[in-house]
């Protein structure tokens, strides 16, 4: 039993071969929530796709404001779209800057938009497709 302990201890560490992968840019991922009107969700869900979003999910919800306080606001309907993407975390500013001209200046298209950071994702091919990343993507297939 001393013999193979003495065996591992001498082992030398073996060099790790830099491949494609290692040199691959890491850019974080944030989720962007974005709360618009029902009617613009599909408007708002390509405007995002445009910033290199592989990755949404849009599900219906409904305001919580009482119709008579709707109504002193001018503000027509309830129903709302909100949309999950997944985005890189350099294109957030511009995305921004974007949804926040948009809503500013497109009738009845007023929203919210708020980011939430994500810790990890498992996988090399995952993180490169929702980082649109294609050579990680290849590297991990």
């Amino acid at each position: 039993m001393e013999d193979t302990e003495d065996k591992h201890k001498h082992k030398r560490p073996t060099r790790h071969k830099k491949t494609e992968q290692d040199n691959l840019p890491i850019n974080k991922l944030k989720l962007l929530i974005t709360v618009v009107d029902r009617r613009k969700g599909e408007y708002y869900a390509d405007l995002i796709q445009s910033f290199d979003v592989n990755m949404q999910m849009m599900c219906f919800g409904r305001g919580t404001a009482k119709v008579e306080m709707l109504r002193y606001l001018g503000l027509a309907d309830s129903d709302k779209t909100v949309i999950f993407s997944v985005v890189r975390e350099d294109k957030v500013e511009s995305i921004f800057e974007e949804l926040s001209e948009k809503f500013e200046n497109i009738k009845n298209g007023k929203g919210i938009a708020f980011t939430v950071p994500m810790s990890s994702v498992i996988g090399v091919a995952i993180y490169g497709f929702l980082s649109n990343n294609r050579s990680a993507v290849k590297e991990g297939q």
